[in-house]
């Protein structure tokens, strides 16, 4: 699928760049809350989101050489996003045939519209047009929804390592797919 090929589905995917900052920004915040408040104390969600979600450390990661982040518009509304790395810039060191999806990021009031499914079909296109063998993940290990829809897209659990999420430590699954 190119940028263009979702249209019929009223979906348009783009690769992002720093004029989108604060477009990224904002959905990086509103799905983290959704996603993680409920289950961790206000101050951890807080703390995480001061650390991780700036206008710095984000414009710091579009500009990453080997990340690339793309944003899911429906009905011309940003409604999520995808960030992908390669190489250096992979979180953990997977190898020069791996790619990590960091972040597929979905407002929860547009999940269920395959908007979830297009990211990762866009994921595994870059992977396959870059020679990619492997695109490996980390998800929280009570993030129930994720971890279903990872093993739906055929990813099988390979390992696990600590998440610090404020002053808590937990655990995320790490999870690949052989492509």
């Amino acid at each position: 699928m190119n940028d263009n090929d979702s249209s019929k589905n009223n979906i348009l995917i783009k690769k992002v760049g720093e004029e989108d900052l604060s477009i990224i920004k904002e959905i990086s915040i509103n799905t983290f809350i959704e996603t993680f408040s409920k289950d961790n104390t206000p101050e951890d969600t807080e703390k995480y989101i001061q650390m991780n979600f700036t206008d710095e450390k984000m414009l710091s990661e579009i500009r990453t050489l080997g990340s690339q982040f793309f944003i899911a518009f429906l009905d011309n509304k940003p409604v999520a996003y995808l960030k992908l790395n390669v190489g250096e810039a992979q979180t953990e060191k997977q190898g020069n045939d791996s790619m990590e999806i960091q972040r597929i990021y979905v407002l929860s009031e547009f999940k269920g519209k395959r908007i979830g499914s297009l990211l990762m079909k866009k994921a595994e296109e870059e992977a396959k047009k870059n020679n990619i063998k492997r695109i490996w993940l980390g998800v929280w290990e009570h993030n129930d929804n994720a971890l279903g829809f990872y093993y739906k897209k055929g990813f099988k659990r390979f390992s696990e390592h600590i998440f610090m999420f404020g002053n808590d430590p937990q655990t995320d699954f790490l999870l690949e797919k052989i492509l």
